[in-house]
C-alpha cells in the first residue's frame, strides 16, 4: 500500500511538473513610444527612444511590474503632424497602456487629444509646450514648460549677461519656437530690455546669410535662438563664417546627439542654453542614468532630452506599480497621485495639468569646446 501512495505522489509531482513547463508565459506589459524615427526630428528623437528603452531595461533589473515584463513598442511619427497622428492611431490599435513621448511639441499636440479621447495615458518627454497637456486629462509630461525656461534665459541675459538688446531668431513652422519667442521677448521687455529686431525662417531652411547679416549690422547684445539643433547648428555655423559677433543663447532643443554636431566648435564657444539635466549633476538618479547610458553606449554623453525620456519611464512604471493595474484609467488616477519620485533629473510630482511641479531649469555653456554646467535654477514659486 505505501509503495502504491509513493507511487501516485510521485506520478501527481511529475504531472504537476510537465503544467508548469507546458504553462503560457507571462503576458508583458505593452507600452508605446512615439518618436521622430524618420525625417527632421530623427537627430535627437533616435537618442530619446535610447533612453526610453534604458528606463525599460532599469525597471526590469528591478523585477518588473507587478511581476511582469515591460514591451516597448516603438512608433515612428515621420517628424510630421500626419506621422504623428498615425502614430498614435497605432499605438491606440496595438493595445498599449500607456505611450511614452513624443519629444517635440508640435507631434505631442498632435498625438495628446486623439491618446486622451482614448483614454490612454501619455507622457511626453520633451514636448515643453505650454498648451501640450491643457485640457487633457490623460496627458503628462516629464519636462519644465516654456514659460518657465524661456523666462529664466531672458532674466539670465539681462541679470547675469547684462544684455540690454537682444535679437530673435524664430522657426515660425515650430509652434516651440514660437512659444518660446513670445515669453523670452514679453520677460526681457518687462526686465527693461529691448528687443530690436524678429528674425523668422522656416522648417528645412538651410541658408540663412540674410537673417544673420541682419544681425551683424545690428549689432545686439544677445541672439535668442529658440530652434532645434538641425537649425541651430547651421545658424550658429553661418554666423561664426559671417563673422558675427554676439553672444547666442538657446533653448533645450539647442544641442542635439553631441558637440560633434557643431562644428567648427570655435562656432559655439560661448553660447549658453537651457536643458532639463548634464552628467555633473551628483544626485543617485542622476549618476545611475549617466553609468547606465555610458555603459551601454561607450564614449557617449547623454543630453537632457535622453534623461526625461528615461525618467517618463521610471514615471509610468511608478505608476502601473500604485494602481496595482494595467487598466488606463487607474494608471492615470495613480500618475495624478505621483509625489517626489526621484529621477534623474528631480523629483516630481504633478500639479492639476500634468506638468511637473517645481522643476529646475539646468543652464549650459560651451567652455574651450567642453559642455559645462553654468548653474541650476529652480522655481522660487
Amino acid at each position: 500500500m505505501r509503495y502504491f501512495l509513493r507511487l501516485y505522489f510521485v506520478f501527481v509531482a511529475l504531472i504537476s511538473q510537465v503544467s508548469l513547463l507546458q504553462a503560457d508565459p507571462i503576458e508583458p506589459i505593452k507600452i508605446g513610444a512615439i518618436y521622430g524615427l524618420t525625417g527632421v526630428a530623427a537627430g535627437t528623437n533616435i537618442h530619446d527612444l535610447r533612453g526610453a528603452e534604458l528606463g525599460v531595461e532599469y525597471v526590469m533589473e528591478k523585477g518588473g511590474v507587478l511581476g511582469r515584463p515591460i514591451e516597448l513598442i516603438s512608433f515612428d511619427n515621420q517628424s510630421t503632424p500626419l506621422g504623428s497622428r498615425q502614430a498614435a492611431m497605432d499605438a491606440v490599435a496595438a493595445g498599449v497602456v500607456a505611450v511614452i513621448g513624443p519629444a517635440w511639441s508640435s507631434h505631442a499636440m498632435i498625438t495628446g487629444p486623439i491618446l486622451n479621447q482614448a483614454k490612454i495615458p501619455m507622457i511626453a518627454s520633451n514636448a515643453t509646450h505650454e498648451r501640450v497637456t491643457k485640457g487633457l486629462d490623460y496627458v503628462f509630461r516629464s519636462c519644465f514648460i516654456d514659460p518657465f525656461q524661456g523666462a529664466v534665459m531672458a532674466k539670465f541675459a539681462i541679470d547675469t549677461l547684462k544684455a540690454k538688446t537682444a535679437v530673435v531668431l524664430t522657426n515660425v513652422s515650430s509652434e516651440y519656437s514660437i512659444g518660446l519667442l513670445e515669453i523670452f521677448s514679453r520677460t526681457f521687455t518687462q526686465h527693461s530690455g529691448q528687443i530690436i529686431w524678429k528674425g523668422e525662417y522656416r522648417e528645412k531652411q538651410i541658408d540663412f546669410a540674410q537673417l544673420l547679416l541682419r544681425v551683424k549690422e545690428l549689432k545686439p547684445d544677445v541672439v535668442y535662438l529658440p530652434g532645434h539643433y538641425r537649425d541651430t547648428a547651421l545658424i550658429l555655423k553661418q554666423a561664426y563664417q559671417l563673422g558675427v559677433k554676439t553672444r547666442f543663447l538657446g533653448a533645450d532643443g539647442m544641442l542635439g546627439g553631441t558637440l560633434a554636431d557643431y562644428q567648427p566648435l570655435e562656432a559655439i564657444e560661448g553660447i549658453f542654453f537651457s536643458t532639463h539635466w548634464h552628467p555633473d549633476i551628483d544626485s543617485p538618479m542622476s549618476q545611475e542614468f549617466k553609468q547606465r547610458y555610458q555603459a551601454k553606449y561607450p564614449g557617449t554623453i547623454p543630453n537632457g532630452s535622453v534623461a526625461t525620456s528615461f525618467d517618463a519611464v521610471l514615471i509610468l512604471a511608478d505608476a502601473i506599480t500604485r494602481a496595482n493595474s494595467t487598466d488606463s484609467q487607474k494608471i492615470r488616477e495613480a500618475l495624478t497621485q505621483t509625489n517626489q519620485l526621484k529621477t534623474a533629473t528631480g523629483a516630481i510630482s504633478f500639479d492639476e495639468h500634468g506638468d511637473p511641479l517645481n522643476k529646475s531649469v539646468v543652464i549650459l555653456t560651451v567652455e574651450k569646446g567642453e559642455l559645462k554646467l553654468f548653474k541650476t535654477v529652480t522655481p522660487s514659486f
